[in-house]
C-alpha cells in the first residue's frame, strides 16, 4: 500500500510491518542485536529510569525485542512486550465481521497516556500476502474506528521509535538482491545520525516559514507550496530530551534508518503540476501518472498503469483526502534510489522528495480524514526561496 506518513505511522501502531522469521537467528549474530539495541535504548529512544517502555513486534521478531527489552531494563524502564503474528493480522483485516471493525480502540487512547516510550518492529513476515488482497473498504472502517486513538496522539506524550528490518520478502518486494538490499539497510542503520542532523536542521531552518518552496523534476512537475508557520519535523534517529517534551508526536519520533525533513505545508497553498513516472500503489506498479494542484487540490489524476488501483485506494473516505497534506526530503546517504534493475524508492534516501494528499493532522496539518496517498519523486528538484537545496536528486547545499 502507498500511502501518507500518517497511514504509515498509524500502520505502526497497530504493528504493520515485516520481518524473517526463519533467518532471525542468523540476523542475531550477524548485526550484534546487543549492540543495536543499546543505541536504540540510549541514543535514539533516551531512556530514563521509571519510563515505561513498549517493544513491539513479530514472533520472528523477538531476538531483537529480547535485546530491546533487556537494555531497556537495564536502563531503569519498565518494559512490556506486545506480540502479533501474520496469521492474526490477516484474521483481523480479512475474516472478522465488519461490524466489529468498527469498534473504537478507546481502551488504547487511554493505554497510550501511561506509556512513555513504544518501540516498534515490523511485525507481518509477509506484508504483501497479508494485505494485498484486503479490500479498501474494510481499511477504511478501521481507520475511522481508530479516529479515537489518532486524536490523543499529540498530547499523549509518547516517544516513538520505528526499527526497520531487511528481509527477504521485502527485497522481493522491492525487486532487489537480498544481499545488497541487507547491506544497504543496515548501513543506513548505522549512518552518521550527527551529521544526517548537522544537514537536516539546515533545511529545517530554510523552510521555516518559507513563503515559496518549488518542486520541479525532468519528467515535467512543477509546482509549488508555501509553509507558513507551520512544524518542520527532523527525523534524525535520535530524540532528544528536548525533542521528549515536544506537543507533536512527530517531535517525539526517530526512526532506524532515519534522515528526513518532513511537515505538513499550507494545504490551499499548491499550485501546478506533478509527473510520477513509476510508482506502486497496493503491491501492484503505478506509472505515467500526472496530476495537478489547484489552490491545494488534486484535480485531473491520469495514470497508464494503476489508475483503478488509485481510484478504488481513495474511493471510501470522505474529507479532504484529495488535498495536498505531505512534504519531505530525504537525508540518509547509505540509501539509494534504484529503478534500474529494481523498484525502490526508500523515502529516507539523501535527495529523495516525497509528497502526500490527505491527512496530515497529527503533523499540525488542516487535513482532518482517514484518507490519503503518497507519491515518490525521483530525480526532483527543490528550491526554498530561491536557494537550491535539491538538485536532480542530490543534496547540494
Amino acid at each position: 500500500m502507498k500511502r501518507c506518513k500518517v497511514f504509515f505511522f498509524i500502520a505502526v501502531l497497530v504493528i504493520i510491518n515485516i520481518l524473517l522469521f526463519s533467518s532471525a537467528a542468523i540476523f542475531a549474530q550477524e548485526i550484534k542485536f546487543d549492540e543495536l539495541a543499546s543505541k536504540v535504548i540510549k541514543t535514539s529512544a533516551n531512556i530514563k529510569p521509571g519510563d515505561v517502555v513498549v517493544v513491539n513486534g513479530g514472533k520472528h521478531t523477538i531476538p531483537l525485542m529480547e535485546a530491546l527489552a533487556i537494555e531497556a531494563g537495564k536502563a531503569g524502564g519498565m518494559v512490556n512486550m506486545f506480540l502479533t503474528t501474520d496469521r492474526v493480522l490477516k484474521s483481523y483485516y480479512k475474516e472478522i465481521d465488519e461490524k466489529f471493525l468498527e469498534q473504537e480502540p478507546t481502551y488504547f487512547a487511554e493505554w497510550i497516556k501511561h506509556i512513555d516510550v513504544w518501540i516498534g518492529l515490523p511485525a507481518s513476515e509477509n506484508p504483501k500476502a497479508v494485505f494485498a488482497d484486503i479490500p479498501e473498504q474494510r481499511f477504511a472502517k478501521i481507520a475511522k474506528a481508530d479516529q479515537t486513538f489518532n486524536d490523543k496522539l499529540n498530547e499523549s506524550g509518547v516517544r516513538l521509535v520505528n526499527i526497520s528490518y531487511p528481509t527477504k520478502e521485502r527485497a522481493a518486494i522491492n525487486q532487489l538482491d537480498f544481499t545488497a538490499y541487507e547491506k544497504m539497510t543496515w548501513d543506513a542503520v548505522n549512518a552518521d545520525y550527527q551529521q544526517i542532523s548537522q544537514s537536516g536542521n539546515k533545511i529545517k531552518n530554510m523552510l521555516q516559514g518559507a513563503k515559496k518552496v518549488k518542486v520541479t523534476s525532468p519528467g515535467g512537475t512543477n509546482f509549488s507550496f508555501s509553509v507558513g508557520e507551520r512544524s518542520i519535523f527532523v527525523n534524525d534517529g535520535i530524540v532528544t530530551e528536548e525533542e521528549a517534551k515536544g506537543a507533536l508526536i512527530f517531535t517525539r519520533y526517530a526512526s532506524l534508518p532515519g534522515g528526513s525533513v518532513f511537515l505538513a505545508p499550507i494545504e490551499s497553498s499548491a499550485n501546478g503540476k506533478v509527473v510520477v513516472p513509476k510508482d506502486r500503489c497496493r503491491y501492484a506498479p503505478l506509472t505515467g501518472v500526472s496530476f495537478e494542484f489547484k489552490d491545494g487540490k488534486l484535480q485531473n489524476f491520469k495514470a497508464e498503469q494503476g489508475a483503478e488501483c488509485f481510484e478504488e485506494t481513495m474511493a471510501p473516505y470522505t474529507g479532504p483526502k484529495d488535498m495536498f497534506g505531505y512534504f519531505s526530503i530525504g537525508l540518509n546517504p547509505a540509501l539509494k534510489v534504484i529503478e534500474d534493475g529494481g523498484d525502490y524508492r526508500p523515502e529516507s534516501a539523501a535527495g529523495m522528495v516525497m509528497i502526500g494528499v490527505g491527512d496530515n493532522q497529527i503533523l499540525g496539518g488542516n487535513n482532518k480524514t482517514q484518507g490519503g496517498f503518497g507519491f515518490a519523486l525521483v530525480n526532483a528538484t527543490v528550491e526554498i526561496d530561491g536557494k537550491t537545496v535539491v538538485k536532480d536528486g542530490k543534496l547540494i547545499f
